[in-house]
């Protein structure tokens, strides 16, 4: 189709964030090539089968889907979508205790998990937070790593515990290291769909939803999250798309400042639009022409190393019964679980129940890693053991960066004319596919701008 090598746009990466800028570009009629170093697409958002269970890549819940970014990117450009099925409750363990995530007043009043002055103590944090998120201030206040903003508090250890797992799983990283806001946006009370450096709403307004909650916007897609990938490629015409696996890129060609094309194991190709949904931290490897400034704040990207253990159960256990997910956090390897097959019985056989249990790395060794989230799995939910019929094991980078106070991502437009940049370490917000959404959505935008799409 491109004898000459020559193409409208060149996207590198074949994750999700590439994906879905590929099928926009070609839905905005570009003659694309996407070139992916793997054999496999989709990157963390695959689900694949092993010995008869369909697994996906890390535990996943889609938020935003009623106006969010990905529901946008569905409505503009895909042909068929995933059927996605209400995300249910988000709980916390502890002992036989299994209670709502305390996000509304009445949850935090119901929530004997936490000792009742740890109640009061976290219910004046959560209205500072939310009043302090409306102030000229804003952003200065709650920049500030969650600890510090709450270390103000006499807190039990039980229930700082509990505020470091929930850092964990809203940023990759610790309560000392995340910021605030974070959880302020992961509790729904930030609008994700500003940037945290625009005045938000009313803060009467946030303090109004701790009386409502829910999390009726999130869901699961039937199938399981290789659905989307899946919904994704099938969306793309095939007479404007190449794709190329199995062919690494090794440089972003430029010249005076402008991107011309991409060098690779394989070949070279020309084009004056690049995007790039490699890790961020690599861009210096690919790209010259960036400066020294440039190159230290991408630099200084965090990461974070995840484990999820599947397990395939050979009956569902009563403890596992509901529909949701669920946080236990009193123990040196908390971790998210979810049962999947609640949502959706085929991604296991006959009978059986398929539950994903997700923690951070903190160990040296992957294998104590596993040790400690086993014995924290076995501790929680007594029986389980017994249970156990099938075991998967996964370590993955789920963020390509994660969000500390203090970090900087780099903008969706690059220093480099032509060149973009998409995926998890270029938007800080919301998380995993939503996050990858809203990038792409950010670069077409610039794109727009600087005449490389038309304007709609």
């Amino acid at each position: 189709m491109q004898e000459n090598n020559t193409y409208d746009a060149i996207v590198v990466g074949g994750g999700i964030s590439g994906l879905l800028t590929a099928l926009a570009l070609t839905k905005e009629g570009k003659q694309v090539l996407l070139i992916e170093k793997n054999n496999i697409l989709g990157g963390n958002c695959r689900t694949y089968e092993v010995n008869g269970y369909r697994v996906d890549t890390g535990p996943h819940a889609i938020t935003g889907l009623d106006t969010g970014p990905l529901q946008t990117l569905m409505d503009r450009y895909f042909d068929t979508k995933p059927t996605f099925v209400p995300i249910g409750e988000y709980y916390a363990r502890d002992g036989k205790k299994l209670q709502p995530m305390p996000v509304t007043v009445k949850q935090l009043a119901d929530f004997n998990i936490l000792s009742r002055m740890d109640r009061i103590f976290f219910f004046r944090a959560m209205i500072d937070a939310v009043t302090a998120s409306s102030l000229p201030l804003r952003k200065q206040k709650l920049e500030k790593s969650v600890y510090d903003y709450i270390k103000k508090y006499n807190f039990s250890p039980k229930a700082l515990h509990f505020i470091d797992a929930l850092s964990y799983f809203l940023s990759g990283k610790s309560m000392e290291e995340t910021p605030a806001w974070r959880m302020l946006g992961g509790g729904g009370f930030l609008d994700e769909e500003k940037s945290t450096e625009k005045k938000s709403k009313n803060h009467i307004e946030k303090i109004k939803k701790l009386a409502k909650g829910g999390y009726d916007q999130q869901g699961y897609p039937i199938g399981g999250i290789q659905k989307i990938t899946d919904c994704a490629l099938n969306s793309m015409p095939s007479d404007k798309v190449v794709i190329r696996k199995n062919e690494a890129a090794l440089e972003i060609i430029s010249e005076k400042g402008r991107a011309t094309g991409v060098r690779t194991d394989k070949g070279a190709y020309s084009s004056d639009l690049i995007v790039y949904s490699g890790f961020m931290k690599d861009l210096p490897k690919m790209a010259g022409g960036l400066d020294a400034s440039y190159i230290k704040k991408l630099d200084e990207l965090q990461q974070t190393r995840s484990m999820t253990l599947w397990l395939g159960l050979k009956e569902m256990m009563p403890e596992l019964s509901y529909i949701g997910s669920e946080v236990y956090f009193h123990t040196n390897a908390p971790f998210w679980a979810i049962p999947v097959t609640n949502y959706d019985p085929s991604l296991a056989p006959k009978n059986r129940q398929l539950v994903g249990f997700l923690t951070a790395i903190r160990e040296d060794s992957d294998g104590k890693q596993l040790q400690k989230l086993r014995n924290a799995v076995h501790k929680a939910i007594p029986g389980i053991k017994s249970k156990v019929v099938f075991e998967h094991v996964q370590v993955t980078i789920p963020e390509k960066a994660a969000i500390t106070t203090g970090s900087t991502f780099p903008s969706t437009k690059s220093p480099i004319t032509g060149l973009y940049l998409v995926g998890t370490d270029t938007d800080i917000r919301s998380m995993g596919v939503t996050r990858a959404s809203y990038s792409v959505l950010e670069a077409l935008k610039f794109m727009r701008e600087d005449g490389f799409l038309e304007t709609k």
